[in-house]
């Protein structure tokens, strides 16, 4: 499970955002290690509603990526999972080109998405 800083990490927030044209927004949020190696950063009771992370080969002075959820109901155990289980590899393999995260999980019993 990744380690979650409840106070600013300014030298990820630089890593993050270069440019600072975020800087406010880096400097309010919470930040995570992965087990795995990625960083993850966000705004307790946003619902989620962005996730900026860096890969563990992310490159010095490139801003970073952003993981973007539409469902309410996300957690940041969803996005964390999402990265320590290796999906996020998967995902950039099976779509080079971009992909749109969808976190609904289809439920066993009814086979209906959640």
């Amino acid at each position: 499970m990744a380690f979650i800083f409840k106070d600013w990490r300014p030298n990820i927030a630089r890593r993050m955002n270069p440019s600072r044209s975020e800087q406010r927004w880096f400097n309010k949020a919470t930040y995570a290690k992965t087990n795995n190696g990625y960083w993850l950063a966000w705004h307790e009771g946003d619902n989620l509603s962005r996730v900026a992370f860096l890969t563990p080969t992310h490159p010095e002075g490139e801003e970073c990526r952003w993981l973007e959820s539409w469902d309410n109901t996300d957690t940041i155990e969803t996005a964390i999972n999402y990265f320590e289980l290796g999906e996020f590899e998967q995902d950039e393999k099976d779509y080079p080109d971009g992909f749109v995260l969808n976190l609904f999980i289809k439920n066993p019993e009814t086979g209906e998405w959640e």
